[in-house]
């Protein structure tokens, strides 16, 4: 009789609960290694994607991100809008969350609308990358922003970690990576017009 091959279990990135996000480029692109929690391997990607006369006119609009092995997991679209902006997450086509700016008195406000209904909010200071993601009252993951060296600094890099608590399901960390990226495009888009 045969015996099934193992089931692989989830891919790596989705496997760890501390993250490393890690900017490795700039200007026209938004890319970041995504390291584990000592920030020494590489367990996933986020590689901004789409022509260079877009991203030179709007900027980064979208970006993939992929685990280590390359494996495509996520895709970052910001569509062009007026006013607030909109980042929609997709994984394999199809739809996993909309990032949304909204207006809020002397602070930016960010909402996340999970396409399962999981009701994910943003709380903290997003601008400054210290902030943490909710599921009612319970806490789904923290990031907290960390130094990444006097070059990277002047450079304009950022680094953060992204520390997501051990039972969240695969979906939702992925919704919550997703989220984190979108904000980073959106804190880019600020720094960018001031």
């Amino acid at each position: 009789m045969d015996t099934p091959a193992p089931h692989p279990g989830p891919p790596a990135l989705l496997r760890h609960n501390t993250l490393v996000m890690q900017q490795i480029s700039g200007f026209m692109s938004n890319d970041f290694d995504i390291l584990d929690g000592a920030g020494e391997q590489t367990v996933g990607r986020v590689t901004t994607t789409g022509g260079g006369l877009s991203r030179l006119v709007a900027g980064s609009r979208s970006l993939d991100v992929a685990d280590a092995d390359g494996t495509p997991l996520l895709h970052v679209e910001d569509p062009f809008d007026i006013g607030f902006d909109r980042y929609t997450l997709t994984t394999n086509g199809a739809p996993l969350a909309e990032v949304s700016s909204r207006f809020a008195i002397m602070s930016t406000r960010v909402s996340i609308d999970v396409a399962d209904g999981t009701p994910l909010e943003l709380h903290g200071d997003m601008m400054g990358m210290d902030f943490e993601f909710r599921v009612g009252e319970a806490v789904a993951a923290r990031a907290s922003r960390e130094w990444a060296g006097l070059s990277r600094g002047f450079l304009g890099h950022s680094r953060y970690v992204l520390s997501i608590h051990p039972t969240v399901p695969p979906q939702l960390r992925l919704a919550i990576i997703g989220g984190s990226i979108a904000l980073d495009l959106i804190r880019q888009k600020k720094s960018n017009n001031s």
